[in-house]
């Protein structure tokens, strides 16, 4: 018998599993950077406060209403606003990635860096 899994499921495990892609590339170290991710009801998952990339439960993800209000899960991460912001202003994106990467902070704070020479913001 096949089992078919909720949209909900198969997101929690994506953003599981690219986490620990992130992780074990070294994109992010300890329990930095989040993901999010929207389902097709407006809701979103996000990686809790203070979890490690690396070992992400999908189980213990945070939940929130298509409005941003928290309803199941683990405790928020503080930045859950970001990810909010940036779904209202790019309606059609599906998922968010935040890491504070160190090559990406080292790039960062280099000096003489061409503005126009960058990845935007």
């Amino acid at each position: 018998m096949t089992s078919i899994l909720s949209e909900e499921t198969r997101l929690r495990d994506a953003i599981a599993e690219v986490g620990k892609s992130l992780f074990d590339r070294c994109f992010t170290f300890g329990s930095t950077g989040n993901i999010s991710a929207r389902l097709s009801s407006g809701e979103m998952l996000m990686t809790p406060t203070n979890a490690s990339m690396g070992a992400l439960d999908p189980g213990r993800l945070s939940k929130f209403t298509a409005e941003g209000v928290h309803v199941s899960g683990d405790k928020p991460t503080k930045e859950a606003f970001l990810h909010q912001c940036m779904y209202c202003a790019r309606e059609s994106s599906g998922a968010v990635v935040h890491l504070h990467s160190t090559h990406a902070v080292a790039v960062s704070i280099l000096d003489g860096l061409d503005p126009d020479d960058v990845l935007p913001p």
